[in-house]
């Protein structure tokens, strides 16, 4: 079988669920920064499943582990980076180890989707895609997206190959909103 090199980045915490998932049958190289979690992520999968222990704000860190991982299991063929917004340059590094992927950069409630794709330096052979983290309404009230929410998205984003997903609603939008320029 040929299997896929697969980056996801925050892996062990709301998108732990996807990362296992996508390890029954792909290379799932995970960033996290909790060693518990991380095992508890890693044992589910133990051949497929493939830790990365670091802090992505650690510049230096995070790029010697991104090329291990590249070194050690061939190049990225997917990124799934779910980066808080002022982590410095962690996205652009993880950019910059994943010259020929398909990016999914998973975005905050309240960031801005084209200042992020704007921020970033892109190139020909990478395909970046963003999902877009909204809330829910439900009669009288507002919660934000559940861990089970968020993978559902992310995996509808990926199979339809969505330029743009918002997963739940932000302001005036209607419940999944999906673009495709």
């Amino acid at each position: 079988m040929n299997r896929k090199h697969i980056l996801i980045v925050g892996g062990t915490g709301m998108l732990a669920e996807l990362t296992s998932y996508l390890a029954i049958e792909q290379d799932v190289t995970v960033i996290g920064r909790d060693k518990e979690k991380m095992a508890s992520i890693v044992q589910r999968n133990p051949e497929t499943c493939h830790p990365l222990i670091v802090d992505y704000r650690e510049e230096e860190a995070l790029s010697n582990a991104l090329q291990r991982a590249v070194k050690q299991r061939g190049p990225f063929d997917r990124v799934i980076a779910w980066v808080h917004r002022g982590s410095g340059r962690a996205m652009q590094l993880i950019l910059n180890h994943s010259e020929n992927s398909e990016v999914i950069h998973i975005l905050g409630s309240r960031a801005n989707p084209e200042y992020e794709k704007r921020c970033l330096c892109l190139n020909a052979q990478q395909t970046y895609r963003q999902v877009q983290l909204g809330e829910m309404h439900e009669m009288a009230s507002v919660r934000w997206l559940t861990h089970d929410e968020i993978v559902k998205g992310v995996l509808d984003a990926m199979q339809n190959q969505d330029d743009y997903r918002l997963i739940g609603t932000r302001k005036d939008d209607v419940n999944v909103h999906s673009r495709n320029d």
